[in-house]
């Protein structure tokens, strides 16, 4: 189970009802996603991070958003392929004429 507050996000395992790991991210998180049993990608307004359960190490940054992904677009999927070379970040914003 993961919880996050703003900045803040922590990983449970229910099982053993133990805390596994926090971290403070540079700014908030605005869409997670598991992407494997043992994988946590989250998304903030300006990069994708990946955190894997193995090990104690801070959140990984993958890559920055891409400016048609700005920060009015709204995030709705993330994808990684089975080999994990490849990512896709999905969102949705108004155009000019509005949705």
């Amino acid at each position: 189970l993961a919880l996050r507050s703003n900045t803040t996000v922590q990983i449970f395992n229910l099982d053993s009802k133990a805390k596994l790991k926090s971290h403070n991210m540079p700014e908030p998180v605005v869409f997670w996603k598991w992407t494997s049993a043992s994988n946590l990608a989250m998304v903030t307004a300006t990069a994708v991070y990946h955190w894997p359960l193995e090990g104690n190490g801070p959140p990984v940054k993958l890559f920055d958003r891409h400016a048609t992904l700005g920060p009015n677009t709204q995030i709705i999927n993330y994808r990684v392929s089975a080999d994990s070379k490849w990512c896709l970040l999905g969102g949705i914003s108004a155009g000019n004429g509005g949705v």
